[in-house]
């Protein structure tokens, strides 16, 4: 246990260290420099609901800051997404030094509204709809009157900040926030009283006192956008996630399939001599699952993976030398079990949550699909196990790794067909089984499992069970 702690641990800090460095080992090596160049950030469907877009666009627009880049553009098709990790970005952007634009194409909602008045200047395309930013729970639902008043409160003072420095009108976008008792007007758009303002491209550019209500103008594309600005098109370059960030992604899409696999591959271990496949492959899933978590913005990190290690030694303190299952067992498994769902929450997500505001619900909302998760995971191992202790044992490869059919006497392992007939067999337990130890059968010495119960040395036994993967006894009563 102790070498599979460190080598889990030594692991997860040398991959910790490639991707940390500044020029990463793994993945992909050189990226092209944005020097001079205008950077396009696509934003689709689902990606302001996903927290590993927000990590992604956060260091593109660092890079693209530090890089020297000309301009940033956001092209938003979207219908909004997460509200606390979309005011973390709106920060972000509206203290660049470079300039920035947002192209509506065809539609920036809720949280691409926001994103939006973060830029500079908004253009968007004819018959594109921009507005509805009213602020809804984790999962999908209105809050109670007292929630809603706090968070629309600090949204509102938030956003009024960053539609001042931007040079946008903060009442317009208060109007697409936040509910009136009281009809209100906005250029041409009259809202009602309850309602939410929402603009079409040809409301968005009239012109008002001051300017355009909220988009500098219509462009039927991004060529369009450049011509308008000045810029050239051939320096426009589309900023997409590295190989090793969609790799961390994909790592975190099948986490359940992780945790199936480690979890099958320990218990593998655990029938078969000394450290090999099984252990292996459990190190190996298990790293894979906290380093992928880490990288794709979960909070999987060494604080978990410490937790995770010593969840294991408390499980294993409890099996081989406590006996009997109490707190240690019990304390182990609540480790082990918290450390791998948490490692799967989006760390983004996690962060927005007021939990205060709304009790449990935000606690639910964030772990209910690593829950999900966790659940495949453990149900798949289930079914791989039996799927390992029907069929593995028949393979002969496999007999290399496994116990034995048959061994000369005295060894204990002697579970063949032709020995079968043991079963029912008594005798005494030479050892405390703890669940593992040794037991005298008609003269024999045998290397036996106890049935989940701790047998104390001396006591009369029974096989209950045997095959391809040992002796299992219980207490002869």
């Amino acid at each position: 246990m102790k070498t599979v702690a460190l080598t889990l641990f030594s692991l997860f800090s040398l991959l910790g260290l490639l991707s940390a460095a500044d020029k990463p080992l793994i993945g992909k090596a050189e990226e092209e420099s944005y020097e001079g160049r205008i950077v396009l950030i696509k934003v689709g469907q689902k990606d302001l609901m996903v927290g590993q877009s927000f990590k992604f666009w956060e260091r593109t627009l660092e890079r693209a800051e530090a890089e020297g880049a000309k301009a940033v553009i956001f092209d938003l098709d979207t219908p909004g997404g997460l509200a606390f990790p979309t005011k973390e970005l709106m920060s972000i952007i509206a203290n660049l030094d470079i300039p920035t634009r947002a192209y509506v194409n065809p539609s920036a909602l809720s949280a691409g509204a926001l994103i939006s008045v973060a830029t500079d200047k908004i253009y968007m395309k004819p018959g594109s709809v921009i507005g509805s930013a009213g602020i809804i729970n984790g999962s999908g639902q209105g809050m109670d009157e007292t929630a809603r008043a706090k968070v629309e409160s600090f949204f509102d003072a938030h956003v009024r900040w960053i539609a001042e420095k931007q040079g946008h009108d903060p009442e317009v976008i208060r109007g697409m926030m936040i509910r009136r008792d009281e009809d209100r007007t906005y250029g041409d758009v009259t809202v009602e009283k309850g309602g939410l303002l929402a603009l079409n491209s040809a409301d968005a550019v009239k012109i008002q006192e001051n300017g355009p209500l909220l988009a500098e103008a219509e462009v039927d594309s991004l060529t369009q956008l450049l011509l308008r600005e000045g810029w050239e098109e051939d320096l426009m370059v589309e900023a997409t996630p590295s190989g090793f960030e969609k790799l961390a992604w994909w790592v975190a899409s099948v986490s359940g399939l992780l945790i199936m696999v480690g979890l099958a591959g320990g218990y593998f271990e655990l029938k078969t001599p000394g450290f090999g496949l099984g252990g292996i492959v459990s190190l190996a899933a298990f790293t894979i699952f906290f380093f992928g978590n880490y990288l794709a913005g979960n909070l999987a990190g060494y604080e978990l993976v410490a937790v995770f290690v010593l969840g294991l030694v408390l499980i294993a303190v409890e099996i081989f030398i406590i006996p009997g299952f109490g707190l240690p067992g019990i304390t182990g498994l609540i480790m082990v079990v918290g450390s791998l769902i948490f490692s799967m929450v989006d760390g983004a997500v996690w962060r927005g949550y007021d939990f205060g505001s709304r009790g449990f619900t935000g606690f639910f909302d964030a772990l209910s699909g690593p829950a999900l998760q966790l659940s495949l995971g453990i149900f798949g191992s289930i079914i791989l196990l039996y799927l390992i202790m029907k069929f593995l044992p028949q393979l002969g490869f496999m007999k290399k790794v496994m116990l034995p059919e048959t061994q000369s006497t005295g060894t204990g392992m002697n579970v063949a067909g032709e020995t079968s007939h043991r079963v029912g067999a008594t005798g005494t337990a030479l050892t405390d089984l703890r669940p593992a130890g040794k037991v005298l059968i008609e003269g024999e010495e045998l290397d036996v499992c106890a049935d989940d119960q701790f047998i104390p040395k001396g006591e009369a036994i029974r096989i209950i069970s045997e095959d391809g993967m040992g002796v299992v006894v219980t207490r002869e009563h």
